[in-house]
Formats: structure tokens, C-alpha cells, sequence
């Protein structure tokens, strides 16, 4: 454990170094939501409205809003596994012409079904399982009756890795943004796994890393009624040297609920108590929770985390659920 908590250390002071070098460029579409269809000039893709000749730095919001996702597409490559409660399926999909594979659970009964995306934080490679550590919580949100949606992002194996780049976690957001758009085209389709999604209901789980790219994903869809940040990347990029902004808290509507360890050596837990302060001045519905003596990830066996799952629980039935 001591092993795993020096190199996230390593990774994390790693990525607040560097400083992207990308030219800009000039999206030709623009809007803050994913369009329920694709434009007949695009029949492939979901696209978001009209021109903006503007040249935007290619990691900020305005740019991410901008692009087109849902190129390519989502396999379901098998049924996994069978649980009381849900199906577990094996997934792979096209981001960025990247193959990211993950998991998606959907929950026996019949439907709609809330969704809730779920989004782990940075592990080593070599270390890297897809059922890891975040499996308890996804399982845990989906034996409630919420599909839940699990991807490896780039860079996690069996996921494709183009290498890591200092994108403020744009690479990670876009990736999200491609499994929502396929999921939402096939949403009410009959026979898809996906036939009783209902995303006008979501909700988005990140732990650590998986929680700065929730951050940024919550400004990029308003459908999203909740997150719950857990040892998030809050604070890393916001006084960055290219003026990006990597998330506005003002322009969402969604709750949030924050949760951290006070014994976290990766990321501070003055990082959440940061986040909660900004949470409040942007006049955000919020619930701020510290744990004591929990370290990053909470100790499974221990108290704090199965009080963590159900305050989660409890949570995505208040305010997506609902």
C-alpha cells in the first residue's frame, strides 16, 4: 500500500508540472449539452450547434462543448457476470480512435433505469485490473437499480494509451463524453442493453483523478443531477499558466457530494474543504463529509467506507433518483 501511495504521489505532483503545448484551433460547432441526434450532415456522430469562429484553447470548456463525439461505436462485447441484482457486460468503444474497454452494469426488473457514470482515480498501469478497487462502489450504486456505467479510460489497460500528456484531464473527459453519446443513441432501443436508460436521470461518481474529470463532464451535461467526489483532483489546474478554465461551479445545476479521507497523503483534504468553500459561494446544493484516519482510498474493511457507500446511496435516491 505504501508502494502504491508514493507512486500516486509521483503521478500527481507529475501532472501539476507540465504545461500543454498544443496549438489552438477553430471548432466549427458549439453548445453546452449532447444533442439527442445527430445533424443529417453527420449521421455518425452527435454534434453540438452552429459555427463559432473563434480560436479556443483545445483543453477548455468551450472547446470540449464544441466538439462532435459518438463516432464510432459501442460493442458489447459479452455478459460477464450474473449477479442477484444486475448484469455485469464487457464493453469496448471507440474515443479519439483509441479502443477503451470497461464494464457496464444494468439492473434486473424492468425499467427506466437512472444512470450514474462511474469514474476511478489514477493507478499504475502494471497494477491496473477493470475490476479494481471502484468496482464496490459501482456495484453498490447498480444493486439499487441504477445502470451503471464504468469505463477504463485511456491509459489503463486493456484500455488503448496514446501516452499522458498535460491536457487538463481533457483526453479523460472526452472519453467520457464518447460512452454518454453512445449510450444516449441507443437509449430506448429494443433488444440493447441500453433499451431502458433513462439519462434525462444521471448522476457521476469520481474518486481522485476520476473525480477531476467529473468535474469538468458536469459542465458539459446539464442532465447530470449529482456528483459525488471522492478524494477528487479539485484544485490542481484552476490557476493554471494557459488561462483554461477547467470547470465553473456556477454554471451547473447539479448537487454535490464530497467526501474525504483526513489521513489522505495524495491528495489533500484541504483540497475538498476548498471545494466546499467554492461549493457555497457558488451557492451549490453541497454535503461535505471528512473521514478520520482514512487514508486515499477508504480501508474496505473498516467502517468509514459501507458508511460512504450509503450516504452515496441515499444521496443519487435524493436528488436523481427521484
Amino acid at each position: 500500500m505504501r508502494k502504491i501511495t508514493i507512486l500516486l504521489l509521483m503521478t500527481a505532483l507529475s501532472f501539476s508540472a507540465c504545461t500543454p503545448t498544443l496549438a489552438l484551433t477553430s471548432p466549427n460547432v458549439n453548445t453546452d449539452t449532447l444533442a439527442e441526434s445527430a445533424p443529417a450532415a453527420e449521421p455518425d456522430g452527435v454534434s453540438l450547434l452552429p459555427t463559432a469562429e473563434v480560436a479556443l484553447n483545445p483543453y477548455s470548456l468551450e472547446a470540449l462543448a464544441s466538439r462532435t463525439y459518438g463516432q464510432g461505436e459501442l460493442r458489447v462485447e459479452y455478459a460477464w457476470q450474473e449477479k442477484t441484482e444486475f448484469t455485469r457486460y464487457y464493453i469496448t468503444y471507440d474515443s479519439d480512435g483509441l479502443n477503451i474497454h470497461g464494464y457496464v452494469n444494468i439492473p434486473k426488473g424492468k425499467g427506466p433505469f437512472p444512470v450514474v457514470i462511474a469514474l476511478h482515480g489514477y493507478i499504475p498501469a502494471e497494477e491496473y485490473e477493470t475490476l479494481d478497487y471502484s468496482t464496490r462502489y459501482a456495484d453498490s450504486i447498480a444493486r439499487k437499480g441504477y445502470i451503471v456505467l464504468h469505463p477504463n479510460l485511456r491509459n489503463f489497460p486493456p484500455s488503448d494509451s496514446p501516452g499522458r500528456v498535460c491536457d487538463y484531464m481533457s483526453g479523460y473527459t472526452v472519453d467520457v463524453m464518447n460512452l454518454l453519446t453512445y449510450v444516449r443513441q441507443a437509449a430506448g432501443t429494443k433488444g440493447s442493453i441500453f433499451e431502458n436508460a433513462d439519462l434525462n436521470r444521471m448522476g457521476i461518481w469520481g474518486h481522485s483523478l476520476g473525480g477531476g474529470v467529473a468535474l469538468r463532464v458536469l459542465n458539459l451535461v446539464p442532465e447530470i443531477k449529482a456528483a459525488v467526489l471522492y478524494g477528487a483532483v479539485s484544485q490542481r489546474y484552476i490557476n493554471n499558466s494557459d488561462g483554461v478554465k477547467v470547470y465553473d461551479l456556477s454554471a451547473t445545476e447539479a448537487a454535490f457530494s464530497v467526501h474525504h479521507g483526513g489521513e489522505d497523503e495524495v491528495i489533500a483534504p484541504e483540497w475538498s474543504q476548498k471545494l466546499c468553500a467554492q461549493l457555497e459561494e457558488a451557492g451549490r446544493e453541497h454535503e461535505c463529509y471528512f473521514y478520520e484516519d482514512q487514508p486515499h482510498t477508504f480501508i474496505a474493511s473498516g467502517e468509514a467506507d459501507p458508511l460512504f457507500i450509503q450516504r452515496v446511496v441515499d444521496f443519487y435516491d435524493q436528488y436523481v433518483k427521484e
